[in-house]
């Protein structure tokens, strides 16, 4: 069996030192061979605040080609994904930065798009008011909270989109889409919540959805890897995360920006056959001029 898995999520959220987490936990899982962060390093882009249409192409085209290079019997886990790509070209079209325009984004969306077919799940991070992450500057991050609350808005609409329409979006293929599933709080139960869809040895385990709602391990059946459900320990941990859960929610005025913005770009009524029927001969020919 195999799993390609990333972490997605705004900056300072704690996607670093989950892949740590995360590797120290399945040790069969690789990281990718150059991660995003060394290419921005290596090439000296502008990023963020400061992405151009070039910098952004470079680094949208580095993910996906480390996606093709995954072998379907090998565990991959990477930092970010041409979705976490796409987020921050949204804010750059929104706001008016570096030259990104709708152009632009029209031509990432079906790679994006097609590029989904070589993930199987993809766990993001949410801003959540109960697991709230110290800002800090590494001279790469973006430490600005308006900005990185921007972007969290973004991913969460993107997101719900996926979940609630799925097949039925432009961002995510109709079939052969990954998952979409929040973790979050602190280390531990970071973990403990990514164990409620992989097994020992990182296999997918059959957890959906709804079996988040339930914070139970369904691996042993405990909750948190093991915890007595009964003692004080487990009820305090299931408390926590019920009410970590709660908070994760969010509210629709804090959407309602991005969700416009989402709206003018793509146009009200889009036609997600059409959009992907117009760039499918295209997806080769555009990654490579």
């Amino acid at each position: 069996m195999y799993m390609r898995i990333a972490i997605s999520g705004s900056g300072c959220q704690g996607k670093t030192t989950l892949i740590k987490d995360f590797l120290a936990q399945w040790k069969n899982y690789k990281p990718e061979s150059e991660t995003y962060r060394e290419i921005i390093e290596k090439e000296d882009l502008p990023h963020s605040k400061l992405a151009t249409k070039d910098s952004q192409w470079k680094i949208l085209n580095h993910m996906i080609d480390e996606l093709l290079t995954w072998k379907k019997d090998s565990h991959r886990v990477m930092d970010r994904c041409p979705i976490d790509n796409l987020v921050y070209s949204l804010w750059c079209y929104e706001k008016g930065v570096g030259n990104i325009d709708k152009e632009f984004i029209d031509k990432c969306i079906p790679l994006v798009c097609e590029s989904m077919k070589n993930l199987d799940i993809i766990f993001f991070i949410p801003i959540t008011k109960a697991a709230p992450v110290e800002l800090v500057n590494d001279n790469m991050r973006e430490v600005d909270p308006i900005y990185i609350k921007e972007i969290d808005n973004i991913f969460k609409m993107i997101g719900a989109q996926h979940i609630e329409n799925n097949g039925r979006n432009p961002f995510f293929p109709k079939d052969d889409a990954p998952g979409w599933i929040e973790v979050f709080g602190d280390r531990q139960t970071r973990i403990a919540m990514i164990k409620q869809y992989l097994d020992d040895d990182g296999d997918l385990i059959g957890g959906t959805e709804e079996s988040l709602n339930e914070l139970i391990n369904p691996h042993d059946g405990q909750p948190l890897g093991g915890l007595d459900p009964e003692s004080q320990e487990g009820r305090l941990a299931m408390e926590k995360l019920l009410k970590l859960q709660k908070q994760a929610q969010v509210e629709e005025k804090e959407l309602a920006a991005q969700r416009q913005m989402i709206k003018d770009t793509l146009g009200e009524d889009i036609d997600d056959e059409k959009l992907r029927g117009v760039y499918d001969s295209k997806i080769n020919k555009d990654r490579f001029n």
